[in-house]
């Protein structure tokens, strides 16, 4: 039922290719000897990896009872009557580099069910599957170990270009249009299971046991900048291509974590990131359906803390309703270091104070509205007076931004409540999930394309990769999980690193006394 095609032809495809004919080598003189010797150890041990895999897949397809409860569950997620069309043959590519063909049972949407004109092209406008294989988790032509590293490579790497480099190093080859299919599949699959939890939140209640129930919580939202391709209609160039615009966009990050008892990130808890490319409607919504999800109006305290853009605070009331937390634990924050470079921003249009005083007069408002209580009222005072002996309409602007978000600029009774003023956690997000990434120049992205791979990104960022392709594999999207994790890095002594190191018995060299 199986037949195997390996990159190396000198690998017999059955039995397991052995080992041991790398050890009748000679011994490495070199550490170029030693360089080669390894890597070669290591692609001769990930193909004997892929073709016992290989026998567990011949199992499976043997199994009568298994293949008809893969058949059964398959028919039971279509709407439509799939009826059996026998074996066909399909390639798959596994972890160790080998693509191999397989031969499966084939289901197909019955012709008397179809209306209108035949369906000739497969995929996302075919009908058929391959019952067996999704069984096993095998979609779009790879194994599920092979879709999480090609992903995860696609979204970590600077390029796709230098993500296949360093999938072809460790033996996993495969061309970057067929990286980027699988990247945008696997992201299509797990932005449709967010939508779907997402629009299941704003229906149902809000679970009073949920991730962030009890937590002191803060919530954070902000937006960076990706080039978009846009590809213009119409007749094609002298050189028979349609013309583009390349709009810049605005996705936006969500940046959901915890504060522990001094007001400090807990660093034992992962924070939930997201991105989404929309309107502020679009992103409301998804922050309201988190919020909803994870059973934040049980939170013993939500911050909200952001910059001066508009569109986000003028939907902070429509947040507390939707989300149903209390007023009296949703706490606003401006952003204290926004708020303070805006500040200098203003002072520094007086061009009839001199450079000394516009210096002065900053760092004596900036030290009143952090360290004192009525720093709020002190910058209000001042620049009431510079609006009227110095008017501009920078200062009246000023003034107006100020008097609208005094209440959000309380930094002293802040602090005293163990709650953070800055929004440093969401703009590091945004560097290194969005720019680092997506804003490289001469880059230039579809939209669809650049969400879903942002929002993979944004997984891998927060330390949820497993989590996130564990409900693609599954089909099962996976409630985020605010539970302690095991740090990553921890100091052990000799003694537990020696006994959880694999060691390998060695004689003495040492001569008899």
């Amino acid at each position: 039922m199986l037949t195997l095609m390996h990159h190396n032809a000198n690998v017999p495809p059955h039995p397991f290719p052995t080992l041991e004919v790398l050890l009748a080598e000679p011994f490495p003189h070199t550490p170029q000897d030693m360089v080669q010797l390894e890597q070669r150890l290591s692609i001769a041990a990930a193909q004997t990896a892929d073709q016992m895999l290989l026998v567990q897949v011949t199992r499976a397809h043997e199994d009568e009872a298994f293949v008809r409860q893969a058949m059964a569950q398959a028919r039971g997620q279509r709407p439509v009557t799939l009826v059996h069309k026998g074996l066909r043959t399909t390639s798959v590519l596994l972890l160790g580099g080998t693509r191999s063909i397989i031969e499966t049972p084939y289901l197909c949407e019955a012709r008397q069910s179809r209306r209108g004109r035949p369906r000739r092209k497969r995929g996302r406008s075919g009908t058929g599957c391959y019952p067996v294989l999704e069984a096993l988790g095998i979609a779009d032509r790879v194994s599920p170990a092979s879709r999480m590293e090609i992903a995860l490579h696609v979204v970590q790497a600077a390029s796709d270009l230098e993500a296949a480099q360093r999938l072809s190093r460790r033996g996993l080859t495969c061309d970057v249009s067929s990286l980027v299919r699988i990247t945008t599949a696997t992201a299509e699959a797990s932005t449709r299971l967010r939508e779907a939890a997402l629009e299941a939140a704003l229906r149902l209640p809000v679970p009073p046991d949920g991730p962030l129930a009890g937590k002191r919580v803060r919530v954070s939202l902000d937006g960076g900048r990706v080039r978009t391709r846009r590809k213009h209609r119409g007749r094609k160039t002298a050189k028979g291509r349609h013309g583009f615009s390349t709009p810049w966009r605005e996705p936006r990050l969500l940046v959901i974590d915890l504060l522990d008892d001094q007001g400090q990130p807990d660093r034992l808890r992962l924070p939930l990131y997201d991105v989404l490319i929309g309107n502020a409607e679009a992103v409301w919504a998804l922050l309201i359906g988190s919020l909803r999800l994870l059973g934040a109006a049980y939170a013993d305290v939500g911050e909200c803390i952001a910059d001066g853009a508009a569109w986000m605070w003028k939907r902070v009331e429509r947040l507390s309703r939707l989300a149903e937390i209390p007023a009296s634990k949703l706490v606003e924050v401006l952003d204290f270091y926004h708020a303070s470079q805006y500040l200098s921003e203003t002072i520094a249009t007086g061009r009839s104070m001199s450079k000394a005083q516009r210096q002065a007069l900053y760092k004596r408002l900036r030290h009143a509205r952090r360290h004192k209580t009525d720093g709020v009222e002190v910058v209000m005072e001042e620049l009431r007076v510079l609006a009227t002996t110095r008017p501009g309409k920078a200062i009246t602007r000023a003034l107006r931004s100020v008097e609208a978000h005094a209440h959000r600029m309380r930094y002293v009774t802040l602090e005293a409540c163990k709650l953070s003023i800055g929004s440093g956690q969401v703009e590091s997000a945004v560097r290194r999930v969005i720019n680092l990434r997506f804003k490289a120049p001469g880059s230039f992205w579809t939209e669809t394309t650049v969400s879903g791979l942002m929002h993979l990104r944004a997984a891998f960022k927060a330390g949820r990769w497993d989590e996130v392709m564990i409900g693609v594999l599954t089909s099962t999207f996976q409630t985020p999980s605010f539970a302690p994790v095991r740090q990553a890095a921890t100091h052990r002594s000799a003694e537990a690193q020696k006994r959880d190191t694999p060691q390998t018995a060695l004689e003495s060299r040492k001569p008899a006394a």
